[in-house]
């Protein structure tokens, strides 16, 4: 592998991490914008979104999640990929894509949760007060 191509296998997965990064940013604001509209609620003030709409934002974020950790399964595969074709380590990065599988369980649980629940529209705090699941 010639230096060029192995620098731009390293800036793939440096910008897929740098963009994977601001869309978490993206969907932890979305769960702050839910989080507040259900605050308003607990509160019995005049809420911003319906309780319908809270639910379909939740479980497209919910859903976003899912794609993101799949997103960052792919990048530590890109990862430990480089480092096995560059004989370097891999047994941290064997561990990172374990706790990518795991994370995807995670959010496959977190948006089965909202899933099930999709048509009662009293959003319970525990479907939205995790982003990363």
């Amino acid at each position: 592998m010639d230096k060029e191509e192995l620098q731009n296998r390293q800036l793939k997965i440096i910008d897929g991490q740098l963009i994977g990064c601001i869309l978490y940013i993206i969907s932890i604001i979305i769960s702050i914008i839910i989080i507040l509209n259900q605050r308003k609620s607990a509160l019995n003030q005049e809420q911003f979104l319906t309780g319908s709409e809270s639910q379909t934002i939740s479980l497209a974020n919910k859903i976003f999640i899912l794609f993101l950790v799949i997103f960052f399964l792919y990048l530590n595969y890109e990862s430990y990929s480089l480092a096995k074709d560059t004989n370097q380590d891999t047994s941290a990065l064997e561990l990172q894509i374990v706790g990518s599988i795991l994370s995807i369980a995670v959010a496959l649980i977190g948006l089965y949760v909202v899933a099930t629940n999709f048509s009662n529209t009293n959003l319970q705090t525990a479907e939205i007060e995790n982003p990363f699941a």
